[in-house]
């Protein structure tokens, strides 16, 4: 058995949430499953909701660690391809229901699940530079501006799909948006077209 902590706590939350629905979960579900008591759940957590409030951290965190993923793109637009399929990848992984609660959570009360993230920020703004330096795209605005659109598009088709309970899917039509943002060269409009899941 792992050593309980909150991380311990949280991952076999996260499973028990995809595999029952959020709702569905309670804090003695937790407890047993961590083989713990509720005092010692609440000594690592304050709520079950705090328990989903970070999920984005665990995601920018590996995108940001897995220079595999931008080593492999052979360009810069690439790049930002391979960032935004590792979210779409990471947030079909968790599931529609526990986004519509991280939604919930964050319209009841900001609890800035959906912040930007500065690191996450920053290494876009850095690849969106380099590919308007290269002639990758033509969207000669502030990369700033064009990564903050680019964000907050991925932002709504994400909402929506939690709207449509997961029946939508969202890479595709999200990475045409994308282009129309960016306007990436000729010869990166199907670019994009190899990050999406058959």
């Amino acid at each position: 058995m792992p050593k309980i902590d909150k991380a311990v706590i949280t991952a076999t939350a996260i499973e028990l949430f995809k595999k029952h629905g959020y709702n569905n979960v309670t804090i003695n579900d937790i407890c047993q499953s961590c083989h713990i008591t509720k005092p010692t759940f609440y000594n690592y957590v304050n709520s079950k909701e705090d328990l989903i409030l970070d999920i984005y951290d665990h995601t920018i965190n590996n995108i940001l660690h897995d220079t595999c993923l931008f080593i492999q793109a052979e360009s810069h637009i690439e790049q930002l391809y391979v960032v935004f399929s590792s979210l779409i990848a990471d947030t079909l992984a968790m599931g529609w229901d526990l986004f519509s609660q991280l939604l919930i959570s964050n319209l009841n009360q900001n609890r800035h699940s959906f912040d930007m993230r500065e690191s996450l920020t920053a290494l876009c703004i850095i690849i969106i530079k380099k590919a308007q330096e290269k002639g990758e795209i033509h969207n000669m605005n502030s990369p700033e501006l064009i990564y903050q659109m680019i964000a907050y598009s991925f932002m709504g088709f994400e909402t929506n799909w939690c709207i449509q309970n997961g029946s939508l899917n969202f890479a595709e039509p999200f990475f045409r948006g994308m282009n129309a943002i960016l306007l990436p060269d000729s010869q990166y409009d199907d670019c994009f077209l190899k990050y999406l899941s058959p």
